[in-house]
């Protein structure tokens, strides 16, 4: 199955590749190369939309990175295709004070 993105190509889902992607971003995080980690992550979301990693990954950057809005956003979809993923779950909490 295609899925048609803003630049007008397409890319075919695939939840491993995107569980890669993800794993990779991750890597760019932890070495500080944010803006490579959002785009990586990115294109994670690209492959599978519903990867709640993905998601949750993202908001933990705009979290570090003081955009708040950005990271509730993420850890709200997150938490809305992995409604037991605990981490998103506390992150989001301690967003909005609750």
């Amino acid at each position: 199955m295609l899925k048609n993105i803003p630049n007008g190509n397409a890319v075919e889902l695939d939840p491993k590749k995107s569980a890669e992607y993800v794993e990779l971003g991750e890597f760019y995080f932890i070495n500080q190369k944010w803006d490579k980690a959002i785009e990586t992550l990115q294109k994670a979301l690209e492959y599978d939309p519903k990867n709640p990693e993905g998601y949750y990954n993202l908001g933990v950057i705009f979290e570090a990175r003081n955009k708040k809005p950005d990271a509730k956003e993420m850890f709200e979809k997150a938490l809305h295709h992995k409604p037991e993923h605990k981490a998103a779950a506390e992150h989001l909490r301690r967003l909005v004070g609750a």
